[in-house]
């Protein structure tokens, strides 16, 4: 940057030391210099950049010369940095740390940075102040900050520093503050939310809630997860009752941490047992059978006690624990009533606290829903009937009253006719069947219905109805015919069968209805004998001698019965 000039002249007339100079460095002179013997010139600190020099030399006829030089200064050197501070070395979050540093150059500096390095890894540079080169700022990140400075010369000539650091500590615990429980008494088994707000000069690492149960057990957990912002929250369930302590832990990434003061909650039963589905079965039953009623019942804490309260249809009524009958929480009541009419009834249900809740108000019906039970005595089926038949019954019911109708039907149930209707239920009744068909194929029906409109009803198997007497013939003896030893010899004159010795008497007897049940045989009105199947027979062998009447009475199976008679004349001694 420093540069010497010097010079000299001749001429052909003025001698070397007569003669004048005057010059001037463009790029640097603003002016030429005055003219004077002067051979020689110096310049200092010239800036970077393209210079001519120039000489004018004058004679002493004033005749003037000419010469000029150009050169070049040219800035190679960077810019040197020394004496780099830090102070201090270590500070707070948020205290101020002074970077200094000296920086030189031959020409001057343009730029002067620190480079920093954040604990983060990330970089940031910042123009150092020129009035001793420094940088004083606050850091508000914990960690270990790494710098260097940077510095460029007006030539764009640059230079580092060797690599330097420091460190923000903190020290500051995380503030917890707005802690909150709601609600500060609670229903076992609901929820109880607790919140508060925590904030950090650098950054929360975790929240805990420390809960002391009132059984002497505790949990201690974190609820970083549940914030919103600052607030952090927890929302839980507790089945305990009794009071509970609690207290709030935070930590920040520091390691900084901070303890809240302890609060209190009570968790207390204030729900009384819930009642549901609850059901008689059947809505309306029969008079003297069972209705259940059963019901679900619930308690967050523990059921005391279930109580079914009944109005009967008498304006009487029955309150009455069934907390022994129960399948899990379903608790039920099988009963039998006896009254007729509407029945209303509530559920009374209390818990171990004390909490009590009455259902609404439901009904359920007890009529007569049964039937009369009827049983057929007789006819019950394969009997031959005529004239008049006792009909006889037994019919009984839950009810006092029932009223007897009798049907019949002569043709195996095809149509039915009615004998009586409602008469009393005094379990008998007289038929009178002499004005009917005879037949084989009767049936009796008999209905019993009860106040309520219930029926029941019996019938009989088939029966024979028959009001026509058996067709009879006695074909042996024949009057007019004589028989020896029980054999027919020859006619005889006379209205009389004459016999000697031992006879047979036969008889064709026929019913086509009911059919035949027997023969008597009766002589002289006297009873001898009987005969239950064709050919009916009997051997008339006794000592006897003249006139005497042979009858025989035929019978059929519904008791009708017609006689013969034949007079026969007799000797037989045996």
């Amino acid at each position: 940057r420093d540069v010497h000039f010097e010079w000299n002249a001749t001429d052909d007339v003025t001698a070397y030391q007569n003669i004048l100079f005057s010059y001037k460095l463009e790029g640097h002179d603003s002016s030429w210099s005055s003219w004077g013997y002067i051979k020689q010139k110096d310049y200092y600190n010239l800036d970077a950049g393209s210079y001519t020099f120039r000489i004018k030399a004058k004679d002493e006829a004033g005749n003037i010369g000419y010469l000029n030089y150009s050169f070049n200064v040219v800035d190679n050197s960077p810019p040197v940095i020394t004496n780099v501070d830090v102070n201090p070395t270590e500070n707070l979050i948020n205290g101020y740390i002074n970077i200094t540093c000296d920086i030189t150059d031959d020409f001057g500096i343009s730029l002067a940075k620190a480079i920093i390095q954040y604990p983060d890894a990330s970089i940031r540079e910042f123009d150092m102040h020129h009035s001793g080169y420094y940088l004083n700022q606050t850091y508000s990140m914990v960690g270990t900050y790494y710098f260097y400075i940077y510095a460029k010369d007006i030539y764009d000539n640059e230079a580092t520093s060797s690599t330097f650091q420091f460190e923000i500590i903190d020290e500051i615990p995380p503030v917890i503050t707005d802690i909150a429980v709601n609600p500060s008494t609670q229903d076992v088994g609901k929820n109880v939310t607790f919140s508060c707000i925590v904030t950090d000069n650098v950054e929360v690492e975790d929240v805990f809630l420390n809960i002391s149960y009132p059984d002497g057990s505790y949990s201690n957990f974190s609820i970083k997860q549940n914030h919103t912002g600052n607030t952090y929250y927890c929302s839980k369930v507790y089945n305990i009752m009794g009071t509970y302590e609690f207290f709030i832990y935070a930590v920040d990434t520091s390691g900084n941490s901070n303890v809240s003061d302890v609060y209190q909650f009570e968790i207390t039963d204030l729900s009384p047992p819930d009642i549901n589905n609850i059901e008689s079965n059947p809505l309306v039953q029969d008079i003297g059978k069972n209705v259940n009623i059963s019901c679900i019942v619930t308690d967050n804490v523990e059921v005391e006690d279930v109580f079914l309260n009944i109005s009967y249809p008498d304006g009487s009524y029955s309150n009455f624990s069934i907390k022994q009958n129960h399948t899990g929480n379903t608790y039920y009541c099988s009963k039998v009533y006896n009254i007729m009419g509407t029945y209303e009834f509530f559920i009374y249900a209390v818990d171990t606290s004390g909490n009590s809740n009455v259902s609404d108000v439901y009904q359920f019906e007890i009529t007569d829903l049964s039937p009369p039970e009827v049983d057929v005595i007789y006819p019950t089926g394969n009997e031959s009937l005529r004239n008049g038949v006792l009909i006889q019954w037994n019919a009984t019911d839950n009810s006092n009253t029932i009223l007897i109708t009798i049907k019949y039907s002569p043709n195996n149930g095809a149509t039915w006719h009615k004998i009586v209707e409602n008469t009393e239920n005094d379990g008998e009744y007289m038929w009178n069947t002499s004005g009917l068909e005879d037949g084989k194929n009767y049936l009796i029906e008999i209905s019993a219905m009860d106040t309520t409109g219930n029926i029941g009803k019996d019938y009989s198997n088939k029966f024979t109805v028959d009001n026509t007497k058996p067709t009879v013939e006695i074909t042996k003896p024949v009057i007019g015919k004589l028989y020896m030893f029980d054999r027919e010899i020859l006619p005889v004159i006379g209205s009389k069968a004459v016999i000697i010795g031992k006879i047979t008497i036969e008889v064709e007897a026929n019913d086509a209805t009911a059919g035949m049940e027997k023969v008597e045989f009766y002589i002289d009105g006297k009873y001898n004998a009987e005969d239950t199947s064709s050919p009916y027979k009997w051997v008339w062998d006794e000592r006897s001698f003249g006139k005497h009447t042979i009858k025989v009475v035929a019978y059929d199976k519904a008791g009708n019965k017609i006689n013969k008679e034949v007079e026969v004349f007799i000797v037989n001694f045996l």
